[in-house]
């Protein structure tokens, strides 16, 4: 049994995290300051504090045996809003995390949340090796993070960018591609495309969770101060309706499509680093078939898809204007 430190517990990652690590047999504490709510239900095994992170003791984080941080303003036009306040919270704030952490000698692993979008607008099949070229704020902090890991040597870390995320989760979320196309398509018969060129690669949140857990029972050298590219697959936004319809069989939706898009980001990444964490290669495009259609079941039990606190940065918005950051 292992004492873990979820950072960002209670949110769209962290509530489907906190069970996912439970069920392992874990000891999970959660910090969130609850942007989103309390979204992780009172469970044997998991105790919650609602905190900045950065106001804890560095002998807070030293009862740790891992910690996963799951702390950034991760959606591309949310960093925007407000650049001092982003840079904060996903770069300055790190760094007095890493100072309070770095001496820890029980810290088996800190793992770190960082995108696929630092890889921006990319042509080629995309490794671990393929060079970044970040667009958005979010992107910029994420590569710059990380750089800093890297250079200091004193704590050992993995590193997982993930993929445009989906899935169900109780902290819902429809501002991300996936889950927005299977709400509009139950609740309003219509998909609206904008640009749909562009290319993503797509991470089950559930997917997601696996690797954490695995990276930690396994705790190994194969995962010790390294980068993954984390997800199940590639599509264009065209092109990942279509396949929606068709794993869903649902009937009368109307398509929209919309040529132009303030979105530059467009890259493919290859799978090879994400199908070793699963046990069975061969069923990794099923898998991320039936993953696309428990969210399609998930979703349309949503009682209340339009909710604003669905939506990242509907929140983020409110937040600023009331807090004068």
């Amino acid at each position: 049994m292992k004492n873990i430190l979820v950072l960002g517990s209670e949110g769209f990652l962290g509530s489907t995290l906190v069970p996912n690590l439970l069920k392992s047999g874990n000891t999970v504490v959660g910090v969130d300051k609850c942007f989103f709510g309390r979204n992780n239900p009172k469970i044997n095994g998991f105790k919650f504090y609602k905190k900045d992170y950065n106001i804890l003791s560095e002998n807070f984080f030293s009862n740790f045996d891992f910690i996963v941080d799951l702390v950034n303003i991760s959606n591309d036009p949310a960093s925007e809003l407000n650049k001092k306040f982003t840079n904060i919270t996903n770069y300055s704030n790190k760094i007095k995390l890493f100072n309070k952490i770095k001496n820890n000698l029980k810290l088996s692993r800190y793992i770190y949340m960082s995108s696929c979008s630092v890889y921006g607008n990319n042509k080629d099949l995309i490794t671990e090796n393929s060079q970044p070229k970040p667009i958005s704020l979010y992107s910029k902090l994420c590569l710059k993070y990380e750089k800093y890991l890297k250079s200091k040597k004193k704590l050992p870390f993995t590193i997982m960018r993930l993929g445009t995320l989906y899935g169900w989760s109780n902290r819902m979320r429809y501002d991300i591609a996936i889950n927005k196309i299977i709400r509009d398509m139950i609740f309003l018969k219509k998909i609206e495309i904008l640009g749909g060129t562009q290319v993503r690669f797509f991470c089950h949140n559930e997917f997601a969770c696996r690797v954490i857990n695995k990276i930690i029972s396994e705790n190994n050298s194969k995962t010790l101060n390294k980068v993954f590219n984390i997800g199940n697959f590639n599509t264009n936004i065209i092109k990942l309706s279509d396949k929606i319809l068709k794993l869903t069989k649902f009937k009368g939706v109307s398509v929209f499509h919309e040529t132009n898009t303030i979105d530059k980001r467009s890259y493919k990444v290859s799978t090879s680093s994400a199908k070793k964490f699963e046990k069975n290669n061969d069923n990794f495009d099923k898998m991320t078939n039936r993953s696309i259609i428990e969210t399609f079941k998930e979703i349309k039990r949503d009682k209340e898809p339009f909710a604003k606190k669905k939506i990242t940065l509907s929140i983020y918005k409110d937040f600023l204007t009331k807090n004068k950051v």
